[in-house]
């Protein structure tokens, strides 16, 4: 039962990276087809983020109201419908675009949330690899199915049949998940004697202010934060990279746009076995530094091909970085602390997407639409990523010599 359920969360984690990549991918053909400024997709995504921020707060009490079944599923159903609206945007209604950002925002958060925590507080690393992976099979058909209907002869039309190919694909996985309520409700009745075991922990052992004084928080933060601003970033804006510092036309950028996806979906699958074996801590640092390479060879003049593996390296790079971040939570946190704390921190990420995207879309403009620039931005969120990930290793390893065997299954996982 527990297999079957897990299936299903894969395939909901498919919904979540479809809507993703979508806006990065498709927008530049939006504003040529609509007329539109071309950084205006910087600040559509600011509003996404915005509301999944939102969403990310108010997980933990929703979860506890309504259980993680119907904040996943009603989660998708939000994303569905905002896709199928988005579709239908014209040039007169543009500021539609941000009506309709935040139910995608909203939906967004709601699942990343409830499912990233129930997945590394139930199942073995390996899974949530996998899981992540699902996610970058959804953000890499994105861009290959918006390319594809994309008319480079007639002003960039057809993104809007693109993307309503996506949300029939996003209701499909609702029906789905709507199909799989039973399996949810044969594993609940275990889950709550879990609740039950470590509430009275959480009580005792968790509140926001003995969090907010904990270093390991805010480093926590801080690498999220470098984490999702570069993810966010690099793959809102590589379709526009293509296409403003490499020349290639609208179709073609917006297919491409799925190289860097494609990276962290072979990466992750990758990833999934070898972290049975590797430490959280040495996944991400193994990412760190495949991305260090890939961000490095993209800096390099050269052609549309070696900008491409450059790319893969890089999304190759980010491959293990979030799922090892989520994976590493119950034993940064505790257990019973995992949601709150999670909650917390993908809030701050997300933070990364409200700010850097659109301040880099800005930039870009300002500078006469240069794009070029997007891989030294990603080795300057390195950087700071590495410095912080490389504190809270240090700090943990003090913690750890000062536990009992007893206090250590606080902070342990399957």
């Amino acid at each position: 039962m527990a297999i079957a359920l897990l299936l299903v969360i894969y395939i909901i984690f498919i919904s979540l990276g479809l809507p993703d990549s979508m806006l990065g991918s498709s927008f530049p053909a939006i504003a040529q087809n609509l007329n539109l400024a071309k950084d205006l997709g910087g600040y559509i995504s600011l509003v996404v983020s915005g509301f999944t921020i939102l969403s990310s707060l108010l997980s933990n009490y929703f979860i506890k109201k309504f259980s993680t079944k119907w904040v996943v599923i009603v989660s998708i159903l939000l994303t569905a419908l905002g896709l199928v609206s988005f579709s239908f945007v014209t040039q007169d209604y543009w500021w539609v675009f941000f009506i309709i950002a935040i139910p995608m925002g909203f939906g967004a958060g709601g699942i990343d949330s409830a499912l990233n925590n129930y997945v590394a507080l139930h199942y073995k690393a390996i899974h949530m690899n996998w899981l992540h992976c699902s996610w970058g099979v959804g953000a890499s058909i994105g861009p290959l199915v918006i390319g594809s209907f994309i008319d480079s002869n007639n002003n960039s039309a057809g993104w809007n049949k693109g993307i309503l190919t996506i949300a029939i694909i996003q209701l499909s996985i609702f029906v789905i998940a709507l199909a799989s309520l039973p399996l949810w409700n044969k594993l609940e009745l275990k889950d709550r004697k879990l609740e039950k075991d470590e509430e009275a922990v959480e009580n005792n052992d968790f509140s926001r202010k003995t969090l907010f004084k904990n270093p390991v928080f805010w480093m926590a933060m801080l690498g999220f934060f470098c984490y999702c601003s570069l993810e966010t970033t690099t793959g809102f804006w590589n379709s526009s990279y293509f296409c403003y510092a490499k020349g290639m036309t609208t179709s073609q950028a917006a297919s491409l746009a799925s190289l860097f996806y494609i990276g962290i979906t072979a990466g992750r699958f990758i990833c999934g076995p070898l972290s049975l074996k590797v430490k959280e801590k040495n996944m991400i640092r193994l990412g760190e530094g495949i991305l260090l390479v890939g961000a490095i060879v993209t800096c390099l003049p050269l052609n549309i091909y070696g900008a491409g593996v450059g790319m893969v390296l890089i999304g190759a790079g980010c491959a293990p970085i979030y799922p090892a971040i989520i994976r590493s939570t119950p034993y940064r946190f505790s257990r019973a602390s995992s949601q709150k704390a999670l909650g917390l921190e993908m809030a701050f990420a997300y933070c990364g997407n409200i700010i850097i995207p659109p301040l880099f879309g800005l930039t870009c403009k300002s500078l006469g639409e240069n794009y070029s620039f997007l891989p030294y931005l990603d080795i300057i969120l390195l950087g700071l990523m590495i410095f912080a990930h490389e504190i809270i290793n240090a700090k943990l390893k003090a913690r750890d010599k000062n536990l009992s065997t007893e206090e250590m299954k606080k902070y342990q996982t399957v």
